[in-house]
């Protein structure tokens, strides 16, 4: 199993490093980003759904909050996650594209 892995581990060192070789830095830079930015929304999104399964099963059974609850859809910790991500997302191109501006003019 051990040599397996090494195996694995030294052939994805090796493609990371011919990737890394033929792409331009900034390309591999952007491509780290996007892989944060992808693993960040995943977990933004897991605890948002979370969050809301919490607050859904401490809620009173009677209570006006699991009402109001009850009402949302199954995927909404999901869609509410999307619409946040996409706000940050928008907000990081602007800054990047103010930063650059910055940096040409400079």
């Amino acid at each position: 199993m051990g040599i397996i892995v090494t195996f694995f581990t030294t052939m994805f060192g090796g493609m990371t490093s011919l990737i890394g070789l033929f792409l331009a830095r900034k390309a591999t830079f952007s491509l780290a980003y996007i892989v944060i930015y992808i693993a960040l929304t995943g977990l933004f999104m897991a605890s948002i759904t979370s969050l809301i399964g919490g607050l859904s099963s401490s809620a009173p059974s009677n209570g006006l909050l699991q009402a109001g609850l009850s009402l949302l859809p199954s995927n909404s910790g999901q869609c509410i996650g999307a619409i946040s991500a996409a706000h940050i997302a928008s907000y990081l191109f602007v800054m990047k594209n103010k930063l650059l501006n910055l940096k040409v003019k400079s």
